[in-house]
């Protein structure tokens, strides 16, 4: 039941990207129908076969011609619901993580809430918001990780929503924080506990803002003006992210921040 649910999920949205395609096909389709009934009235039955030919197959016309982008990130969500669906039996959500995921999607949100600085064109310097997650995210591992990383993201979608597509949705929300399971690559660095949740706290950091790059040149390009998008895009989302980076990596150098992710992912 739970490999199915897990699949159903990221078919469901896999369609919603795919919405506008397929809104644009049937659109497509009455402008051909109504064009071929005019032009019947025109010509011979057998010039009217052949206009009308062209409209047997729209929907597979307008597939081709859905842009790379949105394969990747279709592709992503396929491939993170059957790893979901694979992993099932191994991802035993009991109380105590439930709990723990719970209260640090709380924490990251609350201070989410609070912004130092808001840029003009979307994103803000928090005080260590991510953190929690990333402390969630290195105690429990990618697979639970992920999940709450794209609880937050949809959180976060509810509360202060900025869409233009739903692959610009998915990319700047979901998964945008669930990229930062990145960060229990840390674990396999043979390093003192000290250091280890530093440099989680970067590569989850790198994870998010290559997300946001990536969304920022394929959605927000004509924001750079005479600009090259891609080095626009790298600025302007490090320029509020590397502070935010900076403060959660200064916490999680205090001393007693490994043991939090100790308690986290002890078992009850």
């Amino acid at each position: 039941m739970k490999k199915l649910f897990a699949l159903l999920l990221a078919l469901t949205l896999a369609l919603m990207a795919l919405t506008p395609a397929l809104a644009e096909t049937a659109d497509t389709s009455a402008d051909i129908a109504e064009s071929a009934a005019e032009e019947a009235t025109e010509t011979t039955e057998e010039e009217a076969a052949e206009e009308a030919a062209p409209a047997v197959s729209p929907v597979f016309k307008k597939l081709l011609e859905v842009p790379w982008y949105t394969w990747v990130v279709l592709g992503i969500l396929v491939a993170a619901g059957i790893l979901l669906a694979l992993n099932a039996k191994k991802i035993r959500w009991d109380s105590r993580s439930l709990s723990m995921g719970a209260m640090c999607v709380a924490i990251a949100f609350v201070l989410s809430c609070i912004r130092l600085y808001r840029m003009p064109q979307g994103g803000s310097i928090t005080p260590a918001s991510m953190l929690p997650l990333i402390l969630f995210m290195v105690a429990c591992g990618p697979l639970k990780g992920f999940v709450v990383g794209c609880v937050f993201g949809l959180l976060k979608l509810l509360a202060d929503p900025y869409i233009i597509h739903p692959i610009q949705l998915l990319m700047d929300y979901p998964l945008a924080y669930g990229a930062m399971i990145l960060s229990c690559l840390a674990l396999l660095i043979p390093i003192k506990d000290q250091w280890r949740l530093p440099i989680a706290v970067l590569l989850a950091c790198i994870a998010r803002w290559f997300m946001s790059v990536l969304s920022g040149v394929i959605f927000f390009a004509e924001s750079a003006g005479e600009q090259n998008a891609l080095v626009y895009s790298m600025v302007y989302n490090a320029s509020y992210m590397a502070p935010d980076a900076l403060v959660c990596i200064l916490i999680s150098c205090i001393p007693g921040m490994p043991r939090l992710v100790k308690t986290i992912r002890k078992k009850g």
